[in-house]
This record gives structure tokens, C-alpha cells and sequence, in this order.
């Protein structure tokens, strides 16, 4: 019974958190149906409901996502997912991170998974634009009143080439279980000699490649891997998703792929097709887009659309050089020019939506716009988020 107040207990925590905190709240809600094929299941049409909430508050990130699928039959099926990250001061080109996580599953059939890890990340920033990281995890998952030892390696990269962001990882994932005696018939377990208890192993290292961009005002994301092991077979995982923006708060999704099974939480592998709607919540841009006064004071802005685009201006009185990069340029640098009073301005063709950008001064680092919140990046810079109407 406990087991089962985790999720509603996690999220009744992170919601009172956020409330409370002075950084930044999003989420989105994502509705949606398509077709599901598990495998060693019987395929057919899914209704699914994928709630996210994340809050951020200078190098500290807490969150919790959700997914429920009801297919025919009754065959119903719940992930969730909370993890909180604490990133260190960066030195030179390096910093650290802890993180912890908590998985829970939950099926028509059983009760499913609770999946509880730690992890420690060293990150090194080579450059602004790349970053490679290595991990070390541990936990302990319950299901069926069993408990199982997780340990957890990871390696991985990242960089920004152009607009495109590319990622690579490798984890290898293994987890044991000890338990009573043997059973007859129980080809999972090993019975060790000279003992009373059995145990039983598995080894799994996925190796991943994954690229994000966005097209005008589509986020799409692409990953394809392969998935090796000694005690089950062999396969390819990939994924493909896109959101096209249709208002600035509402978006039209899909998302494909085969993915692969997860013996720690029980969730199977399958083929999936899924078309639905994404409802996106955040907070009010600290950037004003009426119409600037006589005199501009804010420092950073940007204007309302018109025919030659819309006008950004940031305050950096003493600059002697301020660029701008964002998703709208595909992360390239564009140049502003000095107008007035440490005034710089540049007239770009912004889309309304969401929009993450940062600002560079004096071939500094990349950093969120003066007057706006900092959100620090995977590649040790910061962005902020604003919303253009």
C-alpha cells in the first residue's frame, strides 16, 4: 500500500515546492491516441495522457513526468518519473552533479516497479559549444516484495554543430536479485553453492545517438541505438518525435518508434505510433513586447512582429561587441549594432512561441540576456526562456 503513494505524494511535493520557490515553473500536458504493439502482447488502438512539471531555479532542477495509456480490455499502464539534480559551482571546465530518481509502474495486471537511484556526473567543457561526462550510479528496486541491487555506468557527449544538437551515450545497466529458496522451474535464478538463497543477473548496455533541432516553428527530436547483452537478445531501439507550435501555448505532436524493455521497472518493449495535442504551461516572460516608450530603460526586449521582423535591444552600457544566438537562428551568433546609452539592437525574424536564447558580450561566455532568468545549459552556459506573443 505504501508503494502506491509514492507517485501522488512525490507530486503533491515537487507542486508545493514550486509554489514556494522563487525560480521557474513549466509543464506541458500532452493528449493523444495511436497504435501500441508490446511485445509478446496483443497490439491495438492506445489512449495516453503524458503530464510534465519542471521547475528550475539557478543550478538546481526538480521534476516529474507521467504517462497513462488505457488500451482495449482494460489494459491500462502508468509510468512515472521524479528526479531532482544539483549541479556544482563550475571550475575551470569542469563541474559536478548529483542527481536522484524515482521510477514507479504500475499495470492492469500487476503492481509493478519502484525504482529508487543516485548518480554522481563529472562534466568537462572542452568548449562553449561541446561537452563530454561520465556517471556513476546506484540504486534498489522493489517489485513483487523483491528487492534488486542496480548499478548504473555511464559516458557521454554532446555539441551544438550549427542548429542541431547532437548527443551520444553509452550505459551499461545491471541488476541482481537475491530472494528464498530455489524453485522448481524458475529458470531466472542461480542457485550459489553452499547457500540457502539463489541470485540471478542481468547486463544490459545501450548505446545511443541523438540529434534535436528545430524547423520555423517545429521541435523535432531523433534518436536510434542499439541494445546489447549476454542474456537477452540483441536489438535496435529508436525514437522520432515532432511539435509543431499552432498558438503560443498549444502544440500538435507525433512521436514513432520501437523501444526497448526495461526489466528494472517491467515495462515492456514495444512499437508505437502516437498523434495527439500539447498544452504548454510557464511563466510570464520577463521580457516586455509592447511597444518601447519614448525612452528604453528595460535591459532586454524584444518588440512587437512587424513586416521586417521584430527588434531586439540589449542593455550593455561599456560593450564594446554583443551577439545573439537562439533557436530562431539556429543557435548562430548574429551581431548586434550600438545605437544609444549602451543600447544594442538587431531586427530578426522571430516566430511567436516558447523561445530559449542567450546573449554573448565581449567574447565572454554565453549567458542569459541581462533582467532575465538563467537556466544553465548541458554545454556549462546559460539560456533563458521567453515567451514571444
Amino acid at each position: 500500500m505504501r508503494s502506491r503513494r509514492i507517485a501522488p505524494l512525490a507530486t503533491a511535493a515537487l507542486l508545493g515546492l514550486a509554489r514556494g520557490a522563487s525560480g521557474q515553473v513549466t509543464g506541458s500536458l500532452d493528449v493523444g491516441a495511436g497504435t501500441y504493439r508490446p511485445d509478446r502482447a496483443i497490439p491495438g488502438g492506445i489512449a495516453s495522457m503524458a503530464p510534465t512539471l519542471l521547475y528550475q531555479g539557478g543550478r538546481f532542477r526538480l521534476g516529474a513526468t507521467g504517462v497513462y495509456s488505457d488500451a482495449p480490455g482494460g489494459r491500462w499502464n502508468f509510468q512515472a518519473t521524479s528526479f531532482t539534480q544539483l549541479r556544482s559551482p563550475r571550475l575551470a571546465i569542469f563541474e559536478a552533479e548529483a542527481a536522484g530518481q524515482v521510477d514507479v509502474t504500475r499495470h492492469f495486471r500487476a503492481h509493478g516497479t519502484t525504482a529508487v537511484t543516485g548518480e554522481l556526473r563529472l562534466y568537462a567543457h572542452p568548449a562553449h559549444w561541446a561537452s563530454v561526462w561520465v556517471g556513476r550510479g546506484v540504486g534498489s528496486a522493489l517489485a513483487f516484495n523483491r528487492r534488486r541491487p542496480i548499478r548504473r555506468s555511464q559516458i557521454g557527449t554532446s555539441a551544438r554543430v550549427g542548429g542541431v544538437e547532437l548527443g551520444f551515450s553509452l550505459a551499461s545497466t545491471t541488476f541482481e536479485l537475491m530472494g528464498g529458496p530455489l524453485r522448481s522451474g524458475d529458470s531466472s535464478s542461480i542457485a550459489v553453492p553452499g547457500t540457502s538463497a539463489r541470485s540471478s543477473g542481468m547486463s544490459l548496455t545501450d548505446a545511443v545517438l541523438s540529434s534535436k533541432w528545430r524547423v520555423a516553428a517545429t521541435d523535432v527530436d531523433l534518436a536510434i541505438g542499439r541494445r546489447f547483452s549476454a542474456t537477452v537478445p540483441e536489438i535496435t531501439i529508436w525514437g522520432v518525435s515532432a511539435a509543431r507550435e499552432i498558438a503560443p501555448q498549444l502544440a500538435l505532436v507525433a512521436g514513432a518508434g520501437r523501444s526497448g524493455s526495461d526489466p528494472v521497472t517491467s515495462v515492456p518493449g514495444s512499437r508505437y505510433f502516437v498523434l495527439g495535442l500539447r498544452l504548454k504551461v510557464g511563466p510570464a516572460a520577463s521580457t516586455s513586447f509592447s511597444p518601447a516608450p519614448r525612452r528604453d530603460v528595460s535591459p532586454f526586449r524584444i518588440g512587437p512582429a512587424l513586416p521586417a521582423g521584430r527588434e531586439v535591444k540589449v542593455r550593455a552600457p561599456g560593450a564594446n561587441r554583443v551577439e545573439l544566438a537562439g533557436d530562431f537562428t539556429d543557435w548562430r551568433p548574429v551581431e548586434l549594432e550600438s545605437i544609444e546609452d549602451g543600447v544594442w539592437r538587431v531586427v530578426l525574424p522571430i516566430p511567436p512561441g516558447m523561445h530559449r536564447l542567450a546573449v554573448r558580450i565581449d567574447e565572454g561566455g554565453w549567458q542569459a540576456p541581462p533582467g532575465s532568468r538563467p537556466i544553465p545549459n548541458e554545454f556549462g552556459g546559460e539560456v533563458a526562456e521567453v515567451v514571444v506573443e
